[in-house]
């Protein structure tokens, strides 16, 4: 055996493989225990097909291909808000963590023959053992990760994070909490991730108070982040946000169109109110279709009465609908008649 077809052998058996199998076992995991802590899997994405739940019915859907395993998991907005505990999320992650070492664990255990023979191994046989040790690397990994989100994070802008959404789940509004753009809120250097997710709480922020002006640098920075990487379904918030800027406060068809391309048929598929407030806005500014704006938002207003989510994000969708509402009013309202 070459030393080329060796290194391929093992590339494949300890990068590839493993890095499908620990997000199976993520996913089956999350599938099997995130019911009973009040969570669901909303989202499942692989070789170009994409699952999402909508009305409490999966839907199929065509995507661009990708060989990346991708699932979202939420708290099951059926449930009663005050369900809803960081403790029942950190241990949802901790469940994942111990199904990756169990399953390494069988797998080494299985394979404890390979490390006893003295002859070479066969191509099977290294993929196999290679394979084994890409998953004992992904459980400790993702227990080094488990540590690193449950201790360092909380020192950093995971923590501010963290804490934001806490008070939103207690009932505060987007306009109470006192939020500052990143740079001033003194924390040390945050990952792209963390940027991002606080971009989405800090948008909710600066759309509650009428600060338009403000949304335009940080819509910017994450647009830059966006712009670097592929589609991932944990950064959707983030998308809906980003159209919602270029389609209401910098119109811009271009960029609205790009980012809609990239969510593919997800935003059209999610009947939450925050996507059709988007499309709403989208609608309106961007393709100047009243019509089709005007029934985003009746649409919008539906999903809010019948939508289990936090208050204060409700309150918020309420407050942005209404107000492209009223001004979809003053466009269609008939023309008085003069003699």
């Amino acid at each position: 055996m070459s030393v080329f077809t060796k290194t391929c052998i093992f590339i494949t058996g300890f990068l590839l493989l493993p890095l499908l199998a620990a997000e199976i076992v993520a996913l089956t995991t999350n599938l099997i225990f995130a019911p009973a802590l009040g969570m669901r899997v909303t989202n499942i994405s692989f070789f170009g097909l994409e699952f999402n739940v909508s009305d409490n019915k999966w839907t199929v859907s065509l995507r661009r291909f990708s060989p990346i395993i991708q699932h979202d998991v939420r708290f099951d907005s059926r449930k009663s808000v005050e369900s809803f505990s960081d403790r029942k999320a950190d241990m949802l992650q901790f469940l994942s963590v111990a199904a990756k070492f169990a399953v390494a664990a069988a797998l080494c255990f299985s394979l404890r023959g390979l490390l006893t023979k003295p002859e070479h191994f066969t191509h099977t046989e290294l993929l196999l053992f290679s394979f084994a040790a890409g998953m004992v690397f992904h459980a400790f990994f993702s227990l080094a990760m488990y540590i690193y989100t449950s201790l360092v994070l909380v020192k950093r802008l995971g923590g501010c994070i963290n804490s934001i959404i806490k008070r939103l789940r207690q009932g505060e509004s987007y306009a109470s909490i006192d939020m500052k753009p990143m740079e001033e809120l003194g924390l040390k250097k945050s990952t792209k991730n963390e940027q991002l997710l606080y971009y989405q709480l800090y948008m909710g922020h600066l759309a509650a108070m009428g600060n338009y002006n403000g949304m335009r640098e940080p819509s910017h920075k994450a647009m830059n982040i966006l712009m670097d990487r592929g589609y991932f379904v944990q950064e959707t918030g983030s998308y809906y946000w980003l159209i919602y800027f270029f389609s209401e406060v910098e119109p811009n068809p271009q960029i609205t169109d790009l980012l809609l391309e990239r969510l593919g048929s997800v935003i059209n598929k999610d009947n939450d109110a925050n996507a059709k407030r988007v499309l709403a806005y989208y609608l309106f500014n961007i393709k100047r279709d009243f019509d089709g704006a005007q029934e985003m938002v009746n649409e919008g207003f539906r999903a809010l009465d019948s939508d289990a989510g936090l208050a204060t994000e409700r309150d918020l969708e309420r407050l942005l609908l209404t107000d492209l509402n009223e001004r979809l009013q003053v466009i269609n309202k008939p023309a008085a008649m003069t003699c």
